[in-house]
This record gives C-alpha cells, structure tokens and sequence, in this order.
C-alpha cells in the first residue's frame, strides 16, 4: 500500500532525526519565500519583494496596518535552482504572495494585502501556456490555498491561521471554521527542529512535503535567508518514519 504524504506527517513528530541530504542554491532572487510546490519535475515558488513595510498605525480610535508597497512573483524553477520562468502579479497595495498549490493541471496561487482582514486575489497559472489567470477576488487576507481533488474545492487560510475557508473556484464561500485562540500561528505548524545557514527555522518561509522511499518523509524547505542569487537555497531534509 502506498504511503500518502498526510500518512507519513502524521508519523513524524518532534523528535524526529531530520538529515539535511542536499543543498540547492538558487541562482535567481526569489525575495521573501512563501510557498513552494513540485510539479511535473519543476519547483513553483512564490515571492514577496517588499518596498515599503506595512506598519502598524495608531488612530484615535485604536490600530490599524499601513498597506506597505511591494511586488509580488511566482516563479518556476529547475531541481537544480535555476530559473525558468517568471510571472508579476497583484496591483498597488495587493503585492504579499502567499501559499501556492499545483492540483496536478493547474498553479493556484494568493496575492494580499500585507496586513489582517484585508483583500486578495487568487490566480491560475497554466504551466502548459504560462497563461496567468485572475479567478477572483475575495474581502480578506488569504495566505495559503489547496484545492481538493475530489470537490474541486479550494481550502485557504487567512492571516495567521485565524480562519479556514473553503471556496469554489470562483471565489463563492462554501464554509468556514475559526481557529480557536491565537496562540499558533501561521508558521508554527511544521515541528522541524533544524535550523537554515542564517540561523532561521527551515520552516519559516516555504516548505513542501513528498513520501521518499517506504520510511522516509522528504521535506523541500525555502527559508528566507537572503535576497541575493545564489545566497538563498533549497534545503532538501528527510526523516524516517515511526511504526
């Protein structure tokens, strides 16, 4: 029986001996990691270049975020962190990427704002052509999205972790679950104990996850270690599986 990849994280915990097995550096600028998936023998990253920190306002009646300015960029890359392709998205103040998925045809990926309760984008890249498609636009902050093969569904979180969202393609809400508390948040969910070259957890920035072999969990980290080529790069850790 094969393994699925929710199987094998489900028998990896903390104390898992994770063994870094190779280093990529990546040959481009890929600015602030924040989602990677493989697809088709090719890495798909996305990145946030900041301009202009969104910073937190004090009002009269309390605090509110600055908006910040930036770009955002979804790039393909070779196993080897060279780059392949590049697309720009979002507009104005829409610049932070998030999370992306490849749902075996298509690249799905999120543009917010950089600060809480705000808006995105959600895109549609075709690997096939390169075309970008804008599907649609939602009244919130969405960091991170998957698609469910079986619904067709889309499973997204917004900032922090705070809310889960499941909408259809093209945007239309179809359920919603609060995360209770604070506590946790968005880059807290990967319990690897191991540290990137600058000193960085291997999980605070972009992390994808594939079975290696029977016993192992493979997992391809991107921390956001540098903005200069070939200073950044793909850490490739594996474990071994319990039980």
């Amino acid at each position: 029986m094969t393994t699925t990849v929710d199987e094998a994280i489900a028998r990896v915990d903390r104390a898992a001996g994770w063994v870094l097995v190779d280093t990529v550096p990546l040959d481009f600028v890929c600015h602030h990691p924040r989602g990677i998936d493989r697809a088709d023998g090719t890495f798909f990253v996305s990145g946030s270049e900041i301009l202009e920190p969104a910073g937190a306002v004090r009002g009269a009646d309390g605090t509110s975020y600055g908006a910040g300015r930036g770009r955002a960029h979804l790039f393909e890359m070779s196993p080897r962190g060279r780059l392949l392709r590049h697309w720009d998205l979002g507009e104005d103040a829409l610049h932070h990427a998030g999370g992306l998925t490849h749902d075996g045809q298509f690249v799905w990926v999120t543009v917010a704002e950089d600060r809480p309760d705000s808006r995105s984008i959600v895109y549609r890249l075709d690997p096939a052509s390169g075309e970008v498609e804008e599907m649609f636009r939602y009244p919130d902050h969405l960091a991170g999205i998957a698609r469910d093969p079986e619904t067709g569904l889309l499973h997204t979180v917004t900032w922090g972790g705070r809310r889960i969202l499941v909408l259809s393609t093209d945007g239309e809400p179809v359920g919603k679950t609060a995360v209770p508390g604070r506590r946790v948040g968005l880059h807290d969910c990967v319990a690897v104990a191991v540290l990137s070259p600058t000193g960085r957890a291997v999980s605070v920035g972009a992390t994808d996850f594939e079975v290696a072999g029977a016993d192992r969990l493979r997992l391809y980290a991107l921390p956001d270690d540098s903005s200069a080529p070939g200073a950044a790069s793909l850490l490739v850790l594996e474990a071994a599986l319990r039980g």
